[in-house]
């Protein structure tokens, strides 16, 4: 079954008893999504790749103008050479031992185009590993493509967009909003702000394809599992990839740069060609990561592969949405006969789940720094709730409902509604919470889910 069969063929109790939950979730995690674009808890700096996921709850929960203005701020800091900032990396990488220094003017030309991994204050800001993470860039041109194409439509259909009252007095979003007089909000001129910007960062990460087979490289550290020493040609980074260039497309469509379009579509059909080339294994019935570390067990399974899932669907969901909304775009691309979603998933259960616990690591990491890891700890075969609705996401576009259902019965915690969803990460083994709470990351990651499969079964 594909992602157009999602409720209509699933049985009407399961598909019942996940709505009726999945509306009790987004009704009680309303009042943590505007709170800021931080993470939230005990992170108090702003993360690129967190604040994608956190900018398309708050458009999709009404705070327009919100979002449009702090993609402004976030493309504001885009590394550039010759600029007056103050840069920092290297503090996750074992090749730099764990130790930051501050980028000379040479680095800023090598690093110019990408994003940083955290923005701590205006004009200072941070890239974690020896490189800018592949992520923190990808998805952030993802999710500002993904905004301000559905702002520009929601301008054209309904000028003059006006700002929800969802607002708390004393909250950043408000402050947000008073700022908005500046002129930072308007979707057009933040669309001419920041195609330039995201076209050099898409050059950026095109460079990141060091031996041009259509894949990108990284270094140990360079993602959000920040702490597993995985280096290589990583799954779940070519699905971030996937996603700019598709939603980037999409824009450029949009705004009539029919040009650039073609270009990225072209390149992302030889992504996804690379992709199942080179790193889909018949043995493992996987997608799998190539590693260019000794540390890193061999084959091992991650949850985040899921993302790929929702990367090659991406388009189609979009082509879908925009018919229905009058805009006839022709973004197709192909895939493996959208895989054998069946025996990938059942892959996925069999080796990550452990006793309906999702967890983000199939095994137990020997290694791990710069924080060394006991087993069940952060990224160390835990139970993280923002990877687990990207998973939730992954299964629904092949109408694997009953899966979803277990999924958000886990992060709902089962008597304890929506608890488990507001810490950073569990311990599987004692039920126990850590982390950052409320992590905000997390709480937009299930609820982006949940909006999106419950949209596409009333498409």
């Amino acid at each position: 079954m594909g992602i157009d069969s999602i409720g209509r063929n699933a049985s009407s109790k399961s598909w019942k008893t996940f709505t009726s939950r999945a509306d009790e979730f987004i009704r009680k995690t309303q009042e943590y999504v505007l709170q800021g674009l931080d993470p939230g808890g005990i992170y108090r700096a702003i993360w690129a790749r967190d604040a994608s996921y956190i900018l398309k709850d708050w458009f999709l929960s009404g705070n327009i103008q919100g979002a449009l203005q702090q993609i402004y701020f976030m493309w504001s800091h885009q590394i550039e050479a010759n600029k007056d900032q103050k840069l920092v990396y290297g503090r996750g990488s074992p090749e730099m031992n764990f130790s930051s220094e501050v980028a000379n003017e040479q680095k800023l030309k090598e690093f110019e185009g990408a994003l940083p991994t955290t923005i701590y204050q205006p004009g200072f800001s941070e890239v974690y590993g020896q490189n800018p993470d592949i992520d923190s860039t990808a998805l952030m041109l993802s999710t500002t493509s993904w905004v301000l194409v559905r702002t520009l439509l929601k301008e054209e259909q309904q000028p003059h967009l006006q700002q929800l009252p969802l607002l708390a007095e004393h909250s950043s979003d408000y402050v947000s909003a008073l700022l908005s007089k500046v002129g930072i909000t308007d979707p057009y001129k933040v669309t001419d702000f920041v195609i330039p910007k995201m076209l050099k960062a898409v050059c950026y990460l095109i460079s990141r394809d060091e031996d041009k087979d259509g894949l990108l490289e990284q270094n140990h550290n360079e993602d959000w599992m920040d702490t597993i020493l995985r280096a290589g040609k990583i799954v779940y980074s070519q699905a971030s990839w996937l996603l700019a260039l598709i939603d980037f497309t999409t824009l450029l469509v949009k705004v009539g740069m029919q040009s650039d379009a073609k270009k990225l579509m072209t390149l992302t059909m030889d992504t996804i060609q690379a992709v199942e080339q080179k790193l889909w294994s018949e043995d493992d019935s996987s997608y799998v990561d190539v590693q260019k570390s000794h540390e890193w067990p061999s084959r091992m399974l991650t949850q985040d592969v899921s993302l790929y899932l929702v990367a090659i669907t991406q388009n189609m969901i979009t082509n879908r949405q925009n018919k229905k909304e009058g805009e006839m775009q022709e973004l197709e691309y192909s895939t493996r006969p959208l895989l054998d979603s069946n025996q990938y998933a059942y892959a996925m259960r069999s080796r990550l789940w452990n006793d309906n616990w999702p967890l983000v690591t199939e095994v137990e990491l020997k290694d791990s720094g710069p924080w060394i890891l006991r087993p069940y700890e952060y990224h160390n075969r835990t139970f993280w709730p923002w990877i687990s609705g990207i998973e939730m996401l992954a299964r629904s576009r092949f109408n694997q409902i009953e899966e979803c259902n277990i999924l958000l019965s886990k992060i709902a915690s089962e008597g304890h509604p929506h608890i488990h969803a507001l810490y950073e990460w569990i311990n599987p083994i004692t039920d126990q919470p850590s982390g950052a709470f409320p992590f905000r990351t997390g709480i937009s990651s299930i609820r982006l889910a949940l909006f999106d499969i419950i949209y596409r079964n009333n498409l």
